[in-house]
């Protein structure tokens, strides 16, 4: 063991004087306000930025990360503890789905152990889930807000303040919030029907699956024919035909829908406008922010784009121009511009765009190539740094096995890389 280290301790010290970088698994960045990053990938990375701090090992399995007091970590996608401010008692230990323990924000302390039983509080937006043998027992608590189950989904009784909900699933259940509507269905979904008691839009109706329904009210109504393949709808100014369901839907008003599924569709909601074809596989959207206007366009997997075009002018930004522009042919290659820097990479084995811990810990392992454009700046960089290149409006710096042979000139100096050694840095004669 002793001489293996003594290799790796030369080793060390051997790049460090050749100024040997280690890249792709070995980074390192401080910037100028404070902020540092550094990564032994694929094992270990770390961020550090003002209050907020993050460190990955083997990313995704194991991961760190804090915000001022706070401190969260998971393990794979199963478990997770989460330690607040130290001014509080809580806390959470979880691993997802089968051990829970924790103090709540006032100070409660709960345990649970999934399915055999116990208490979890602030879990699934409920202030306090309790269950025995789940599904044969569970109760919870949202605010005044209190459901009983007993062989969850069968049985379900929820009461509190204006609501009242009671089911044994799939024969019978109610539901009624006071002011607004009572529901209720026999032999789920055969018979459902619905009373509205609010002001706004009182009326009624209901469902015989698979024959008739219908819902009228003040300022709408709605029919089905064989449930839910046939539904006509009118109503606020909307105007909605299915015939039959999923496969032809036409609506007309506030949203605008043509589905001739899975062949075409398209819809328009206030600024938002998506088309599809050959259903799931290709994808267009654009939708109008305050002052820009933002393009998409998917073929699922291989290829996907996204521009931003200012609708607005802004600094040195006029109306029309793409402020940001992307695509990515995966798994080969992607291109991105954000105002006039750019950036080339291939390969891209990653399906999504910029998953930050991909990012960090795994995507510089498997890029054979990366061209960017910083300012007047221009770099590449060949298979994890053995040709790199850069050149500016008055400078140029090349590098060959990773300082082999190299060359850098500038205004005031020039030198020459060989055998990992350094000549030169002389100032340039006018």
């Amino acid at each position: 063991m002793k001489p293996f280290l003594s290799i790796l301790l030369v080793l060390y010290c051997a790049s460090a004087w050749a100024g040997f970088d280690w890249d792709p698994f070995h980074e390192e960045i401080q910037s100028d306000r404070g902020a540092h990053f550094e990564a032994w990938r694929p094992f270990y990375s770390s961020s550090v930025e003002t209050e907020r701090w993050r460190k990955d090992y083997l990313w995704p399995i194991y991961t760190r990360k804090g915000f001022k007091d706070e401190t969260y970590s998971r393990l794979l996608f199963f478990g997770y503890s989460l330690d607040f401010s130290p001014e509080t008692e809580r806390d959470r230990t979880w691993i997802l789905p089968f051990y829970f323990q924790g103090t709540d924000a006032a100070g409660e302390n709960y345990f649970a152990l999934f399915p055999l039983g116990g208490t979890i509080h602030e879990f699934l937006g409920r202030d306090r889930l309790s269950f025995v043998l789940f599904p044969l027992y569970a109760e919870s608590s949202i605010n005044d807000l209190h459901t009983t189950s007993i062989l969850w989904p069968v049985g379900s009784k929820t009461s509190g303040e204006g609501v009242s909900r009671f089911r044994v699933w799939p024969f019978y259940g109610s539901s009624s919030l006071e002011g607004e509507y009572q529901k209720r269905f026999v032999l789920w979904p055969i018979y459902s029907s619905v009373r509205y008691t609010n002001e706004r839009n009182p009326g009624g109706g209901f469902i015989l699956m698979p024959i008739y329904g219908r819902v009228v009210s003040e300022q709408g109504r709605n029919q089905w024919f064989v449930p839910p393949l046939f539904r006509f709808s009118e109503g606020r100014g909307q105007r909605l035909i299915h015939a039959p369901y999923p496969f032809v839907q036409w609506s007309d008003g506030d949203v605008y829908k043509r589905y001739y599924w899975p062949i075409y569709g398209k819809k328009e909601v206030g600024t938002l406008r998506r088309q599809f074809w050959c259903w799931p596989v290709i994808w267009n959207s654009r939708v109008q922010l305050v002052d820009q206007e933002q393009h998409r366009f998917v073929i699922i997997p291989v290829f996907q784009s996204e521009s931003i075009l200012a609708t607005g002018s802004k600094d040195d930004v006029e109306v029309g121009d793409v402020v940001e522009r992307y695509w990515k042919a995966w798994p080969l290659m992607s291109w991105e511009r954000h105002g006039k820097d750019t950036r080339f990479r291939m390969l891209e084995l990653w399906p999504l765009r910029d998953t930050p811990g991909v990012e960090r810990n795994w995507a510089p392992i498997w890029t054979l190539y990366r061209r960017e454009k910083v300012d007047d700046t221009t770099g590449h960089h060949l298979l994890w740094g053995l040709y790199r290149q850069s050149r500016g409006e008055a400078s140029v710096e090349w590098s060959l096995l990773k300082g082999l042979l190299g060359y850098k000139k500038n205004e005031e100096s020039h030198s020459f890389r060989f055998l990992f050694m350094h000549f030169g840095e002389e100032e340039s004669q006018p």
